[in-house]
C-alpha cells in the first residue's frame, strides 16, 4: 500500500467527497437550513456510549449500526428527518445549508489506554456505515505503510499536540457513531446527539471519555510480543500507559501481548533485583538460551505487528565482545544469533516494527550491513548516566511535534527533557536514513550530541513501485532504538508485580514515540496527514 497521501492529495480527496454528500442522492439536506436552530448559542455538551466498540474481528458489536433503537437515528433537531432513503450513508445527513457557513461540529480530546495523556496524531473519524469498518489483521508479513485504512468516512481529523480534534460536518442524528483510530489501535463509541449547526464538545472524562482500547473487549489493539529483561521494566510500563493486565498471555495464548522470558544479570542480581521476568499467569516464551522462539525466523515474528526488546544487562550477543562476548552481567549467556538477527532485519524489511532498549543496539551494530550504517554504533555503556535538560531534535516535523507534546503533558524542563538511567550506546546518525528524536550529554564519556533516542525506516533505501523505479521515499517498517529505560530494574514476574503509577517524564517520551511507533510509517520530514477515503 502507497503510503499517506500528502496533503493536497487529501484536501482534493475531501474535496471530492463533500461534493458528492451535496451533489447525490440526499435531496433532504438542502431544506433543513430552515429549521430555525440558534446557530450563535453556546456549545452543547456530547455523552457517549462506551459500550459500543469494535470487536478484534474489524466488526461493529455492542448494537451500533443502521435500522435498531441503538442504531443511528438522522434528523434535525426540529423533529423533521432528513429526506435520506434506507441504508443510505451517514454523509447524507450532514446539514449542508447552515446560515453564515456554519457547520455542525464535533470536538473534543483522544487520551491513552489508560485515560491519563493526550495523544497526538490520532485519526478520529465518523464513518459513512461502521458495519463496513476494514477487518484489522493481526501480524506482518506484507509490505504496508499504515498497517489497516480508515475506510469510508463522512468527515475526519487528527488530533493536535493536546490530544484535541475538531469535526466539521458532522452527520445530525442520535447514536452517532465515532471511531478513534492510530495504526491497529482502534476503538468506536457513538455520542448520544449532535445539534444542527452548533459545535457539540465530547466530555474529557467519565464513562465515555474518548481514549483508545485498553482491551479487545473494547476495541483492536495491534498483536504485540515483549522480552523480558532484567535492566528494563518495559511490561509494567505498558500497564502504566493502560494495556490490561489480561491482554499479558504465552506466546500465541489469546492476549494482544505475548511475553517471552529472556535474560537477566548472572545469578539474578542482588536478591533477584536484574532477573528477566516471567509471566505470573501462565508460561513465558523460553528466551533464556540461543533457542529463542521469538525470533528463531522470519515467520515466528511475523504473527507480530510490533516487538519490544527490554534491556537484559548485556547484548547476550557472541557477535559483541562485552565482558568476554555476550556475557559480561549475562553471566556468559547468550540469545542472540546470527539468524535471528537477518530474520529481524527481514522482518522489519516486510513491515515489522521493533522498539528496543540500550543493549539491543546489537541487533543494529552487528546485524546485517544496511542496518550498521544507520547510526554511528558506539558499543557497551552502563545505563546509569543523568542528562539533564536533554535535547529535543527539532529539525524535523516529527521532533517539532514531539516538543510541543511533551510541553502540553509537563513533561520538559525549559525546553528539554531530564532523563536518567541513560546509557551512551551511539553518537551520531545517518541523517539520510535516520531520524534523531532526543540526544544530550548523559555522563563524564559521552558527547553533548550523542544520540538518546533514534528510529529508521525499512527497508533501508526503500522499495521498488510502479514498474520498479521508487517514487519519493516508500517504506514498509520501522525500528527504533533508544538508550532510555522504563523505570529501571524489574520488580518481578508481569503483569502481576506491577504497580498502578503515573508516568515520570522520561516514560511520557517513551509514550508519545511507542504511539509514533504504532501509527503509519511517514516521513518524519512531514506532517502527519488525514488518510483519504477509498476511491468512490
Amino acid at each position: 500500500m502507497a503510503r499517506i497521501a500528502r496533503p493536497f492529495v487529501a484536501i482534493v480527496m475531501l474535496a471530492a467527497t463533500v461534493f458528492l454528500w451535496m451533489s447525490g442522492g440526499c435531496g433532504g439536506n438542502k431544506d433543513k437550513g430552515t429549521l430555525g436552530v440558534d446557530q450563535n448559542s453556546a456549545d452543547d455538551a456530547a455523552t457517549l456510549d462506551p459500550d459500543a466498540n469494535v470487536g478484534s474481528s474489524g466488526g461493529a458489536s455492542g448494537g451500533v449500526g443502521f435500522g435498531g433503537s441503538s442504531g443511528f437515528q438522522g434528523g434535525g433537531d426540529s423533529g423533521n428527518a432528513p429526506d435520506c432513503p434506507a441504508g443510505a450513508p451517514l454523509s447524507c445527513y450532514v446539514n449542508t445549508m447552515c446560515a453564515g457557513g456554519a457547520q455542525t461540529t464535533l470536538t473534543g480530546k483522544v487520551y491513552d489506554p489508560a485515560g491519563k495523556n493526550p495523544i497526538e496524531n490520532v485519526v478520529v473519524f465518523i464513518p459513512n456505515d461502521p458495519k463496513t469498518l476494514p477487518v484489522i489483521k493481526s501480524g506482518t508479513n506484507t509490505c504496508s505503510t499504515c498497517d489497516t485504512p480508515v475506510g469510508d468516512y463522512a468527515t475526519a481529523a487528527l488530533t493536535d499536540n493536546t490530544g484535541t480534534f475538531t469535526l466539521k460536518g458532522v452527520p445530525t442524528g442520535k447514536n452517532l457513531p465515532i471511531v478513534i483510530q492510530i495504526g491497529k489501535w482502534r476503538r468506536l463509541m457513538t455520542v448520544a446527539s449532535t445539534t444542527d449547526c452548533k459545535t457539540v464538545t465530547v466530555p474529557a472524562s467519565g464513562p465515555g471519555q474518548l481514549r483508545l482500547p485498553k482491551n479487545q473487549q473494547e476495541g483492536d489493539l495491534p498483536q504485540m510480543a515483549l522480552l523480558t529483561g532484567g535492566l528494563d521494566d518495559l511490561g509494567c510500563f505498558l500497564t502504566k500507559v493502560g494495556l490490561d493486565p489480561k491482554e499479558y498471555s504465552a506466546p500465541h495464548g489469546g492476549g494482544k501481548l505475548d511475553v517471552y522470558q529472556g535474560l537477566g544479570i548472572a545469578g539474578g542480581g542482588i536478591f533477584g533485583v536484574g532477573a528477566a521476568p516471567a509471566l505470573s499467569t501462565g508460561t513465558a516464551g523460553n528466551c533464556t538460551n540461543t533457542s529463542c522462539p521469538l525470533w528463531s525466523n522470519k515467520a515466528s515474528l511475523e504473527s507480530y505487528d510490533i516487538v519490544f526488546l527490554a534491556c537484559e544487562g548485556d547484548t547476550m550477543d557472541p557477535d559483541e565482545n562485552v565482558d568476554g562476548g555476550g556475557g559480561g552481567y549475562g553471566g556468559g549467556s547468550a540469545n542472540v544469533t546470527k539468524a535471528g538477527k537477518q530474520a529481524m532485519h527481514d522482518w522489519l524489511d516486510e513491515g515489522g516494527k521493533v522498539f528496543a532498549t540500550h543493549f539491543h543496539y546489537t541487533w543494529f551494530k552487528n546485524g546485517p550491513p544496511d542496518f550498521q550504517s544507520v547510526a554511528t554504533w558506539l558499543g557497551s555503556s552502563v545505563g546509569s548516566g543523568t542528562c539533564t535538560n536533554c535535547t529535543i531534535d527539532t529539525t524535523l516535523q516529527s521532533g517539532k511535534d514531539f516538543q510541543a507534546w511533551l510541553m502540553s503533558v509537563g513533561a520538559l524542563t525549559g525546553s528539554g527533557i531530564t532523563l536518567t538511567g541513560v546509557a551512551d550506546s551511539v553518537s551520531a546518525v545517518n541523517p539520510a536514513t535516520t531520524s534523531r528524536w532526543i540526544y544530550g550529554n548523559s555522563g563524564i564519556t559521552t558527547g553533548a550530541m550523542d544520540t538518546k533516542y533514534l528510529s529508521f525506516e525499512t527497508p533501508i533505501g526503500g522499495v521498488p513501485i510502479d514498474g520498479g523505479e521508487v517514487v519519493g521515499k516508500q517504506y514498509c517498517g520501522k525500528a527504533v532504538f533508544t538508550d532510555l529505560h522504563a523505570g529501571g530494574a524489574p520488580s518481578g514476574n508481569i503483569p502481576g508485580k506491577c504497580m498502578a503509577a503515573d508516568l515520570t517524564a522520561q516514560e511520557k517520551a517513551l509514550e508519545f514515540l511507542i504511539f509514533n511507533l504504532a501509527s503509519c510509517v511517514s516521513d518524519e520530514s512531514k506532517p502527519m496527514v488525514i488518510p483519504p477515503p477509498p476511491p468512490k
